[in-house]
């Protein structure tokens, strides 16, 4: 692991966009599958935070990163937030909207316990940051703006007031994981929304946040994408974007570790590389691992 190299110090001058351009960090989202460590289903695994705790820090032993991913995009903010949610498939889905009078909340402390899965997270997260050696990398991947009113409010998910609503919960949300010891906040989004401004303005809310905090917001896509990226967060293009972005960025890559064997000298001046969904759950560590060896030579090249 590259428990040596500052990774901490370099995420929180990559959200303040300063820095030495450096080789980056490998950071994909291992999440669900870290459940195979103790063979138990990942919805059992991510509500307790014992047993999270521990697989997460066995997995990041197996195959190597520097990263703990305590969050994913798993619909765990949509629970909280109303709406249904099957955790017995996974990923999870959501199969019924919130009430559409949950745009009008402004108080959130005590919402994020309605999700197990988000409460083990951000206990997760904080024990993780007491107990470890040398400031781990905590990395909580939360579902992004557009994807979350999607999955709370369906075709109804648009106007003023849910932009401003989506990043009041998401920016709370934010404050609740940096206070717990994150070290970035990467927001995932499925597609691009119809209301960009509202949607922009709504990343400003919680990018913010982060900058209070001092770590980064990325943003990534696992769909379509824009092509004049939000300047309020730290742009996780793909590759054939990468050399568009002049600031100081992160990479987006496919969550298929097969893939991950050609990443090394192909990951241009990005400072983190991530990916916009985690990897599948029953993806077999030993080749995880494997796949993992070949692509952290990019931390060092």
């Amino acid at each position: 692991m590259s428990a040596s190299i500052p990774w901490r110090r370099r995420l929180s001058e990559l959200g303040r966009g300063v820095g030495k351009s450096h080789a980056p960090l490998f950071a994909p989202l291992l999440y669900g599958v870290a459940a195979q460590i103790e063979a138990l289903p990942p919805a059992e695994v991510t509500a307790d935070p014992t047993r999270l705790g521990k697989c997460l820090t066995e997995l990041r032993r197996a195959v190597g990163t520097a990263s703990f991913v305590v969050a994913a995009p798993t619909a765990m903010e949509a629970e909280a937030l109303g709406a249904g949610v099957d955790r017995e498939v996974w990923p999870p889905k959501v199969i019924a909207a919130a009430s559409p009078g949950v745009i009008e909340r402004v108080e959130f402390d005590q919402v994020w316990t309605q999700s197990e899965a988000l409460a083990a997270g951000l206990e997760t997260c904080k024990r993780l940051s007491s107990t470890q050696q040398n400031e781990p990398v905590l990395l909580a991947a939360l579902t992004g703006p557009a994807s979350l009113l999607a999955e709370l409010l369906g075709d109804e998910a648009d106007g003023d007031a849910a932009w401003e609503f989506a990043g009041r919960a998401l920016s709370a949300l934010c404050r609740q994981f940096a206070q717990s010891g994150a070290s970035a906040i990467l927001l995932c989004e499925r597609g691009l929304p119809a209301d960009l401004q509202g949607w922009s303005a709504a990343l400003s809310t919680i990018s913010n946040i982060a900058r209070f905090h001092r770590i980064p917001a990325l943003l990534a896509f696992d769909g379509a994408m824009p092509a004049d990226w939000p300047g309020a967060t730290i742009a996780c293009p793909p590759t054939e974007q990468e050399a568009l972005i002049e600031k100081p960025h992160g990479l987006c890559i496919t969550a298929e570790p097969e893939s991950w064997r050609y990443l090394v000298g192909q990951t241009g001046d990005s400072r983190v590389v991530v990916t916009a969904r985690e990897v599948a759950a029953d993806t077999d560590i030993e080749a995880l691992a494997d796949a993992c060896s070949d692509a952290l030579d990019m931390q060092t090249q």
